[in-house]
């Protein structure tokens, strides 16, 4: 075997193995990584670290979004540990945070920024809700998925992130 043939397996298993970097997004963001949700929870470094975050974009007034996220939220709990991040494209933060509180989401929910530190247009630019998207290294494709989307569905997502959160 030639020394570029181990050489070039080596990169491959090296890139394979690499922490995927969820916070990434945010680098050109002047504050970096969200650090708080829009509750005021905090959203520490691990957070990010943990394996690629499922990010759900949503809006306060979609009927499709409030079953999306009610029913990810009750996977999660039967589920604790995954990183999933709510992510409102609605432009009243204090609107958001009454919806939050009043549906009981146990997932950090930050509002989307604008210019650097704008989230979706990084991930894709359809602008439909809910989109569901990964940061950070993507398990399983495509990156970001359109549409309310059926308990089948989020479970096999989850379990994908879970297995990809231990290969890292």
């Amino acid at each position: 075997m030639s020394r570029w043939t181990v050489l070039a397996g080596l990169l491959v298993l090296g890139a394979a193995q690499a922490d995927p970097d969820a916070a990434a997004p945010f680098a050109r963001c002047p504050g970096g990584a969200p650090k708080a949700d829009v509750q005021g929870r905090p959203i520490d470094a691990d957070f990010w670290r943990r394996g690629p975050v499922l990010a759900v974009f949503w809006s306060v007034d979609c009927g499709f979004c409030q079953r999306h996220n009610a029913s990810l939220d009750r996977l999660l709990r039967e589920r604790p540990g995954r990183a999933v991040l709510g992510v409102a494209v609605d432009g009243d933060p204090e609107a958001v945070r009454r919806a939050v509180e009043r549906r009981g989401y146990g997932f950090p929910v930050i509002m989307d920024g604008t210019g650097d530190c704008a989230l979706r247009p990084q991930l894709t630019p359809r602008r439909l809700v809910p989109m569901t998207c990964w940061l950070g290294d993507a398990p399983t494709q495509p990156r970001c998925i359109p549409g309310e989307m059926s308990d089948d569905d989020l479970r096999g997502l989850l379990r994908d992130q879970a297995r990809s959160s231990r290969h890292s």
